[in-house]
């Protein structure tokens, strides 16, 4: 999450009913915003909740949205979480919103976007957690990866009974600074460690256990997405580079752990040309790649085994940079931008040729700092 530094999801879309099923609940359907044309045309209108881009606040715990057929902002908060401490990471499953507290031990927060007035509830359990991201492997097994002092590591929890505290609990082997987690192809769970000189650790859901780990090319692991290379299916891995002895900033690389040989080969190497640090990434539907770092968004065209990094044209705001998070959706790349001093957000907008599709839009109010985005998945 790392709001303190400037800090995959995509658009559900509609659901289809066919005419005959809705002309026959109709009022059930109406109610629950299922059929907008009793008319008889057939067709539907998402419930506009589940178009949205969410955003969290890294300053004082809130949540705002952003509707893409507007360009617009929410002008006020959708709910508040914990007033004082950083939201960071949103991610949604089956129609919950989570939201991590990375700051001072603010745990994890969930709600439903469905609601009129949606409220804010801590998972039970996790109070003390200084949580960054998730990763949901069943409606009754999820997973937050922890920074907490004096060490982090990561925990399980129970989607389906967040007001039990009985399965927040953590797996064993699993110590280190843990960032971004996901589920692999190959269904098991994935957690970036950016603590020594980066590894990504592998947790087999089966038992909760962590099972083998994988060095990095570089230091400073912290994003990790599925996808394909080359062919074949496996987790791309983000290094931001970390720093030198003397805290210079060292460049980072891009790799990939095939999950069919469980082996990790380096996808972008090292380089200061251009300086490459990403920090979070995504796979388009075309098969590249776009990485955020906090001075520069990257479109990776892989070719095979080749990939060719080209820094994106976009000119930040005076004291803004780009957060570590990023999201995809109808064609459209979404990458927020602050400058925490100024308490100034924006979006940027891009297509997936790298070109700008929108101009950059304003976000939340002037006491809020953007710190992390998700669109709504059912």
């Amino acid at each position: 999450m790392r709001t303190f530094i400037s800090d995959k999801e995509r658009a559900v879309t509609g659901r289809t009913l066919r005419l005959g099923a809705c002309a026959a609940a109709l009022i059930a359907a109406t109610l629950a915003g299922g059929c907008s044309n009793p008319a008889g045309t057939g067709s539907t209108t998402p419930a506009a909740y589940t178009t949205y881009l969410y955003m969290t606040d890294g300053k004082n715990g809130h949540v705002y949205t952003y509707n893409p057929a507007t360009y617009a902002g929410s002008s006020l908060p959708l709910l508040t979480t914990t007033s004082g401490k950083a939201a960071g990471e949103i991610k949604f499953y089956n129609g919950i919103g989570y939201v991590a507290m990375g700051l001072n031990g603010g745990g994890v927060y969930y709600f439903d976007p469905s609601k009129s007035a949606p409220i804010a509830n801590q998972i039970a359990g996790t109070g003390n957690l200084d949580a960054e991201y998730f990763a949901f492997y069943s409606s009754t097994q999820a997973y937050v990866s922890v920074v907490s002092y004096p060490s982090g590591c990561v925990y399980t929890f129970n989607p389906s009974n967040l007001a039990s505290s009985s399965s927040v609990v953590p797996i064993s082997g699993t110590t280190g600074y843990i960032q971004e987690i996901i589920v692999g192809p190959d269904g098991m769970v994935y957690a970036a460690d950016d603590s020594g000189t980066g590894t990504v650790l592998q947790i087999n859901p089966a038992a909760n256990t962590m099972q083998k780990s994988f060095n990095a090319s570089a230091a400073g692991t912290t994003g990790l997405t599925p996808g394909i290379y080359n062919g074949t299916p496996g987790v791309f891995v983000a290094n931001t580079g970390g720093y030198s002895s003397s805290y210079a900033p060292q460049p980072g690389s891009i790799d990939f752990i095939n999950t069919k040989t469980g082996t990790i080969s380096t996808v972008v190497a090292a380089s200061t040309t251009p300086y490459f640090y990403p920090g979070r990434l995504i796979q388009l539907s075309n098969g590249n790649l776009v990485a955020v770092g906090t001075s520069f968004i990257y479109l990776v065209a892989l070719s095979g085994t080749s990939a060719t990094v080209t820094p994106l044209t976009d000119s930040l705001p005076s004291g803004a940079s780009y957060n570590y998070s990023i999201a995809y959706s109808n064609g459209l790349i979404y990458v927020p931008v602050n400058n925490y001093s100024a308490y100034a957000s924006w979006l940027h907008i891009f297509n997936t040729n790298g070109t700008q599709a929108h101009s950059p839009v304003s976000v939340m109010t002037g006491t809020d700092n953007l710190a992390n985005i998700a669109f709504y998945q059912d």
